[in-house]
């Protein structure tokens, strides 16, 4: 009972989810707007979404076994795989091209060892809110697994559709999902940290996803004079 009394116990209220959610659809659409504020928005921003979580962090037992932390990592792999499949594809097409360039050119703003190193706070903080805030306030709160998961990961993406780019949803849909269900079948949130870092510094760092720019014939970049 004295667990239902402790403020740490409770979930955000809806009002806070609601501007943790706006906060986060603002930097999406800023950040790939303005490229060279990209790291600063989205390390800053991400991290701090992530700070009225940890509280539920502190309270809920949150122990998990290495081989859960191993499929998060083999999760993280797949799910770049999967993106890097289809970043190929997309380059095929006029908006697929479009914002895989886009996204390159805010990715590149800063050099890769920072780069790397700035990954793991954003995405750390993105997944305490999405995965503990939201997904297990709502566990916690009755709803059932499936319908949580399905509703939080749409929202997930939602959110990265504000980019305004076409690539970024498709990515929250997949991360979301992937992530969530780690959340569900593991009881903790750390198996989708490791999954969550381990995609973004392949996706944001190193290999990095296409360029979106068409593949040059042979004597192409030679200008005549």
């Amino acid at each position: 009972m004295s667990t239902c009394l402790d403020p740490a116990a409770r979930p955000l209220p809806v009002p806070a989810l609601a501007a943790g959610a706006g906060l986060q659809a603002g930097l999406s659409y800023f950040g790939f707007r303005y490229p060279r504020a990209f790291w600063a928005l989205m390390t800053v921003g991400l991290s701090g979404c992530g700070i009225p979580g940890i509280l539920r962090l502190r309270r809920r037992s949150q122990g998990t076994s290495p081989g859960w932390l191993g499929g998060g990592l083999l999760a993280g792999l797949l799910g770049y795989a999967v993106t890097r499949l289809g970043a190929a594809v997309a380059g095929h097409l006029a908006g697929g091209r479009r914002s895989l360039a886009r996204l390159n050119q805010c990715v590149a703003v800063v050099d890769r060892p920072l780069a790397a190193l700035l990954v793991v706070p954003a995405a750390v903080g993105e997944e305490i809110f999405w995965r503990e805030s939201v997904l297990g306030a709502r566990l916690e709160g009755g709803s059932r697994p499936l319908n949580s998961l399905l509703g939080v990961t749409l929202a997930y993406a939602a959110v990265q559709a504000a980019s305004l780019e076409p690539l970024p949803p498709l990515g929250g849909l997949l991360l979301g999902a992937g992530t969530g269900w780690l959340r569900l079948r593991s009881g903790s949130i750390w198996p989708g940290v490791v999954a969550h870092v381990a995609y973004s510094e392949l996706c944001l760092v190193r290999p990095g996803l296409p360029s979106g720019e068409p593949p040059r014939l042979d004597g192409q970049a030679q200008q005549t004079t």
